[in-house]
């Protein structure tokens, strides 16, 4: 009998699979980056299709195959950056995301901390805060930020403790980001430099 492991997760990618599947690429909380089959999802009677939508967040149950993962069930998914006014620049800061963690999140090696900020990025962005073009701009590079320090691209620098993941996301955050915000372009761009990302 095969086990099944139930994680939170988001949805990185997908592209079609055989007659009626897809191949999914599901961050999750518990496993990391796995890649998934979800065998007739793209069939109109499919229930899960509602579910696992490109850069959508849910509880994903899956079964570890011999090559791929197999989707069983999924349940609760949202949709990132449903602002509407914030949307379309809002999904163009995120595709950048996601481009950025498929390059530097390889296999499955859990991230629970990674998983956690992506999460309270999507939050912070659907509960309507209202943000302008360059409070974006500086939530992106915070979030880059961020992200690279907890992959262990960027070291300890006390000047830049408090926008390493633990404080929560939040408007004061961003205007104590924007005025450092050259510095953690600088730690973003050095961090890329010499990883040769």
């Amino acid at each position: 009998m095969h086990t099944i492991h139930t994680t939170p997760g988001f949805i990185i990618d997908s592209k079609p699979y055989g007659e009626a599947g897809k191949i999914l690429w599901i961050f999750t909380r518990d496993f990391g980056l796995v890649v998934a089959t979800a065998q007739g999802i793209r069939l109109e009677k499919s229930k899960l299709r509602y579910f696992c939508q490109d850069r959508s967040f849910g509880e994903f149950s899956l079964v570890r195959g011999k090559e791929y993962w197999r989707l069983v069930s999924a349940s609760s998914s949202e949709a990132l950056w449903i602002n509407e006014a914030e949307h379309r620049s809002s999904e163009a800061l995120f595709a950048r995301i996601v481009l950025l963690l498929r390059r530097l999140v390889q296999g499955e090696e859990a991230h629970p901390e990674l998983f956690d900020h992506i999460s309270a990025l999507n939050d912070f962005c659907i509960s309507g805060k209202g943000l302008s073009l360059d409070e974006l701009s500086v939530l992106e590079s915070l979030s880059v930020f961020r992200i690279l320090g907890l992959l262990g691209y960027i070291g300890t620098d006390d000047d830049m403790a408090s926008f390493m993941p633990g404080p929560a996301i939040t408007k004061d955050l961003l205007v104590e980001a924007s005025k450092k915000r050259i510095a953690l372009n600088k730690h973003i761009n050095k961090a890329l430099k010499e990883s040769h990302l």
